[in-house]
């Protein structure tokens, strides 16, 4: 048999984001946690015994366990927890084995078993050596409750449920202070590999692309496999293209519910390079995005990079979805993110309004200043950032932040005509002449950016290694007046010029009334922020985009292919023109 070290920690303590370094080097690591759920899969003995011992109530709807059901079982009943361990421990062990003995077939010197309870087991008694990957417990609780959604109690409680930090640190060979940044953790672990070799041969396995900790130089780069959440949304199938044209050697892994399965198929088969496109059916929001542990460990084993598009920016969904959507979806990458052996890059989708009421000059790396929200889209895509920025800690991360994004410059396609983008709508294709009035001044700076530039300005900052563990903003270092940006609708449209403002407090009354009350029946949360006085500093994404072809254009240089799609497309919808006086672009 080959070596066995052991590699486990605390709750929360980051033992997978070592894991996935050890992989890194191209060592062989075995993960109980992904093997526990495989010996769980309906049709396994151990689930039939769960049943049985805790009731069809931890089973979800489709026969498969409910693991957060049964987690909130066990974690408050130790009596419970043992009878669990004891069905599922033996087959995760025997299973463990077989693991190991198939790394031993390829060649494998030392293998690395991952697993959260070896020391509480006295599994760690039968192995060579032991890693401790360890934090302070104040820690622990706070990455859990940003992590996993729990209150402060309800965080302890799991911390409780395990053995304190100094009865595993007494059975270490190796510890790795996980407390500190991305790049310090990453050095003890080289540290630690250097002393594995040493004392045991080489970590890597023959030919699975790693090195000796002796050796120079930067790792390998893998095979890119990219991961996009948020199908069919706009900017998902434009980064889904963008990946394909990008990297011919590139795959990509479209992430769809299944409602969407089979209209993502058919897009992924119509684009250039659409057969290293594949669509696997999951959701975000569902514990594993929905997959069975095997499909779960064929994905985590393949994916390096993962761009987070999914999220609700539609203002009119309700306050629970939307909440479920963008914060618990978000939780459940960053989970998957941690699984990803080969993972290089998680890059998170926020947008700049997570700055909620806050008013004058933003910076990227703020975030949390106590300030208050428009709206529920606002607040929660906050929370999403606060999950992702928290997981930064242990994972190769990119936040973006982009403004309004409107249609392509050079085409003027977007595929929703929502926000903003109402109000362009009916001054591009009024017919009756009528001066609009604006639902305020319009003299605050309006952040809208062209989808071209924020998918490709996305594809390069998620590809450049200087840009992991930063935010950025993607808008126009050089915004214009929302009052402006409706002139040049309207001259581009040749129709009436928007006219005077409603007063921000009056204009749901006014929108009622005969002539304009057409604008009511689209969703207007964006009139909450039409005059906020913000400025979005985006220095570092100037920097990293400096010598490269990427820079935000000018609004007032593509306008007119914005109105010009708008228009087409309202013409092709209705059946007539759009100067026809009778033309509703909301029916």
């Amino acid at each position: 048999m080959p070596t066995v070290i052991g590699l486990t920690g605390g709750i929360a303590s980051g033992k997978s984001a070592v894991a996935a370094m050890l992989r890194e080097r191209g060592a062989a690591v075995v993960d109980a946690d992904l093997v526990a759920r495989q010996v769980v899969e309906p049709g396994q003995p151990a689930l039939d015994d769960i049943r049985a011992r805790f009731g069809d109530d931890v089973l979800a709807a489709d026969g498969t366990l409910d693991r957060k059901k049964l987690g909130e079982r066990v974690f408050a009943d130790p009596a419970a927890r043992a009878d669990l361990n004891a069905i599922t421990h033996p087959r995760i062990a025997l299973a463990s084995q077989s693991e190991i003995a198939a790394w031993q077939a390829r060649g494998a010197h030392v293998v690395f078993y991952e697993a959260a309870l070896l020391v509480e087991n006295g599994a760690h008694r039968g192995l060579d050596a032991l890693i401790v990957v360890a934090v302070p417990p104040d820690v622990q609780v706070a990455r859990l409750r940003d992590r996993d959604g729990l209150d402060e109690a309800a965080a302890r409680a799991r911390l409780a449920s395990q053995l304190p930090l100094d009865a595993k640190l007494k059975h270490a060979t190796w510890v790795i202070d996980n407390g500190g940044d991305l790049a310090a953790t990453r050095q003890q672990v080289a540290q630690v590999c250097a002393a594995i070799e040493d004392r045991f041969g080489p970590v890597a396995v023959p030919g699975a692309g790693g090195r000796r900790s002796s050796e120079t130089g930067p790792l390998p780069v893998p095979e890119e496999r990219v991961l996009v959440t948020g199908y069919p949304a706009f900017t998902a199938r434009r980064m889904i293209a963008r990946a394909l044209a990008a990297d011919q050697r590139a795959r990509v892994i479209v992430l769809a519910r299944a409602k969407f399965a089979a209209e993502a198929e058919a897009y992924v088969r119509g684009l250039p390079g659409g057969d290293r496109a594949e669509v696997v059916v999951g959701d975000v929001c569902d514990m594993d995005l929905g997959l069975s542990a095997t499909e779960y460990q064929q994905l985590t084993a393949k994916v390096t990079t993962i761009h987070h598009l999914a999220g609700i920016y539609y203002m009119g969904v309700d306050a629970a979805t939307t909440r479920r959507v963008n914060v618990t979806g978000t939780r459940g990458v960053v989970e998957l993110a941690r699984d990803c052996g080969r993972l290089r890059r998680l890059i998170h989708w926020s947008t700049a309004q997570v700055s909620g009421r806050r008013k004058g000059v933003i910076l990227e790396e703020e975030l949390d200043e106590g300030q208050g929200f428009h709206n529920v889209y606002e607040e929660t895509k906050f929370e999403a950032e606060q999950v992702a920025r928290e997981a930064m800690r242990q994972l190769p991360i990119t936040v973006l932040r982009p403004g309004v994004i409107v249609g392509d410059s050079r085409t003027g396609e977007i595929d929703k005509f929502d926000g903003p983008y109402y109000l362009m709508v009916l001054i591009a294709t009024n017919a009756t002449q009528v001066h609009l009035p604006l639902p305020g001044r319009g003299t605050a700076p309006m952040h809208v950016v062209p989808i071209d530039y924020v998918i490709d300005a996305g594809w390069a900052l998620g590809n450049d290694p200087r840009a992991a563990g930063r935010t950025f903003h993607l808008t126009d270092a050089h915004p214009l007046p929302a009052r402006r940006v409706y002139e040049l609708v309207a001259e581009h449209s040749q129709t009436a010029s928007p006219r005077g403002y409603i007063p921000g407090r009056l204009v749901k009354n006014v929108l009622r009334t005969p002539g304009i009350g057409r604008l009511a029946r689209g969703p207007l949360s964006f009139l909450d922020s039409f005059d906020h006085q913000v400025f979005y500093n985006g220095r570092g994404a100037q920097e990293l985009l400096a010598g490269t072809s990427i820079t935000c254009p000018a609004f007032d240089s593509y306008v007119e292919h914005l109105v010009r799609y708008v228009r087409e497309v309202h013409a092709q919808k209705k059946g007539r023109g759009p100067d026809d006086d009778v033309f509703d672009p909301f029916e």
